[in-house]
């Protein structure tokens, strides 16, 4: 063997020799270490599942946020989710709006004519956007909202311009069901006051929120396929027909009518006809001079109507008129009277103190309803109807010749009358020299016409005047405002409107109790961190134990 081969022969068996022992001892475990080794190796096992898991549940806990958050978004687009936490719930819609919106099978679009970001972001403005909403989550998918730029998109503008008289401005709510177009104007969506306070002489602005009202009224009016046409007879040529003070009383009324879906148009009694066939009901507002027998024969002829009566007239008294004989005559062949003098109240414990738009008037009767059906369909019986310079009335007969009169509204026993002549001028009687006891301050007077089984009446309304006065018609303690609306309704055969309350701008903070703040102070600063606490605790109890 060479010398070569020899050393190769001994390298090998060395390196035998030396990996030998390793590879033996690499077989050769303790069963202690052998324990250990299966221990780590489930250990490593347990980790690798329990991080598996919790990753797959955090992924389905933040998958499942997700989708629950778009899902409740939509349901939040559609039905309006949203808790109202002000005290005056002015995010919310009144229940009679929701059960009429909840009714409609028409579909009406509600425009607003405006950048809606105006509308999302001003504070005052954003109760605006969640009302129509409302109005739209609850329309059962009738009702659509928009809002169009009017510089942006004149196209739209028109599209409801030309199913409209008068004219579409900025911030208007165009209500639209078709070709029936209805104008929500800003004002009448909210209203400003202003008024002096005299302890600093500042001026304070008081806004408040109408807008539900008006929209409602206004949804009505383009769903009502038979609308009530009423003539306002104004006008004498260029003069209004009025005194300068009954302005507040004419504009009310006009205002009453409008937002409840009346179509009222100005119409001047001495140049324009008064067409039976064009309009349902006159309204004629405390004339200052009479009337000409020309324009009595008008009036007559309009109640009339061919012979087919079913025309309805609604008068107001003044105290601040002429004589008017002309006018007199006329309501008396309908058997109602107007007396030359004022009602007051003689009752310290009855008597009201009344804010009317030319100053505040004290010793004010407030009236009570007779039994008919007018005082039947009140919503509220229970608010007081007051009446403020009313001109006693007289009915001078209660069946005549087919006419019949009946009296709506009588003051109590404790009534007495001043002079209209002496309350005028600022005069007075002595009350003890009154005459005292019931008047009545609104009638009614018939004339109907019996064919075969049919009978069909024309209506003269006569009211004191002075009880629809802007300020006592928005004023909610009365009654005043409602009872009108009902009566006219119930003569033109319409259901009443719905009447929301008015909701001011100015209280729109939380209101929350002494409790309420324990509570929450005791759920947040105890409760929450006793609860994390708890938790941790068994947390970290049952990671030491594996």
């Amino acid at each position: 063997m060479s010398k070569k081969e020899t050393k190769q022969t001994v390298e090998e068996t060395a390196v035998g020799q030396t990996e030998q022992p390793a590879q033996e001892k690499k077989t050769e475990l303790t069963p202690e270490q052998e324990r250990e080794r299966a221990l780590k190796r489930v250990k490593r096992l347990k980790k690798l599942k329990y991080g598996a898991l919790a990753t797959a549940l955090t992924a389905l806990f933040v998958a499942g946020v997700v989708v629950v958050n778009i899902i409740a978004n939509v349901l939040n687009d559609r039905y309006q989710w949203n808790i109202d936490l002000t005290s005056s719930g002015l995010y919310e819609i009144d229940d009679k709006t929701v059960t009429y919106l909840q009714q409609l099978n028409t579909d009406i679009e509600l425009v607003v004519m405006a950048d809606e970001s105006l509308f999302a972001e001003n504070s005052m403005l954003k109760v605006v956007d969640e009302t129509l909403n409302r109005f739209q989550a609850e329309g059962n998918g009738h009702i659509s909202v928009k809002y169009v730029d009017m510089t942006k998109d004149p196209d739209a503008v028109r599209e409801y311009s030309q199913h409209y008289n008068g004219e579409i401005v900025d911030g208007d709510i165009v209500v639209a069901a078709g070709d029936l177009v209805r104008v929500v104007a800003f004002e009448d969506v909210i209203k400003v006051e202003q008024s002096i306070d005299y302890t600093t002489y500042s001026q304070i602005t008081n806004y408040t929120f109408i807008g539900e009202q008006s929209l409602l009224a206004a949804i009505m009016g383009v769903t009502d396929l038979n609308p009530i046409n009423v003539a306002l007879l104004g006008k004498l040529g260029d003069a209004n027909i009025y005194h300068g003070y009954e302005s507040y009383n004419y504009q009310s009324i006009c205002n009453l009518l409008e937002k409840n879906n009346y179509m009222c148009t100005d119409v001047d009694i001495s140049a324009d006809a008064l067409d039976p066939a064009k309009y349902d009901m006159a309204v004629l507002v405390a004339p200052q001079n009479d009337l000409t027998q020309a324009q009595i024969d008008k009036l007559s002829a309009f109640l009339y109507n061919e012979g087919n009566y079913e025309r309805k007239l609604l008068y107001f008294a003044s105290s601040f008129q002429n004589e008017t004989p002309n006018l007199d005559a006329f309501l008396e062949t309908w058997g109602i009277s107007v007396e030359d003098a004022v009602v007051y109240e003689g009752n310290d414990s009855s008597a009201h103190q009344v804010r009317t738009a030319l100053s505040m008037l004290r010793d004010i009767p407030a009236v009570s309803l007779t039994d008919s059906e007018y005082a039947a369909k009140l919503a509220n019986k229970n608010l007081p109807i007051v009446a403020p310079i009313c001109r006693p009335l007289k009915l001078l007969y209660e069946s005549n010749s087919g006419r019949t009169t009946e009296a709506l509204l009588v003051t109590s026993d404790t009534a007495y009358l001043q002079p209209l002549t002496s309350a005028g001028e600022g005069e007075t009687i002595d009350e003890n020299d009154a005459e005292t006891g019931e008047f009545i301050v609104a009638a009614l007077g018939h004339q109907h016409n019996t064919v075969s089984a049919d009978t069909f009446t024309s209506t003269v309304a006569v009211f004191g005047s002075w009880m629809f006065d802007i300020n006592v018609a928005e004023e909610r303690s009365y009654n005043n405002a409602d009872y009108f609306v009902t009566v006219v309704n119930t003569m033109c055969g319409k259901e009443n409107v719905i009447t929301i309350a008015e909701k001011s701008l100015d209280t729109t903070s939380i209101a929350i109790t002494a409790a309420q703040v324990a509570t929450t102070r005791n759920i947040v600063v105890f409760g929450i961190p006793l609860l994390v606490a708890i938790i941790g605790f068994v947390v970290y109890l049952r990671r030491r134990n594996k």
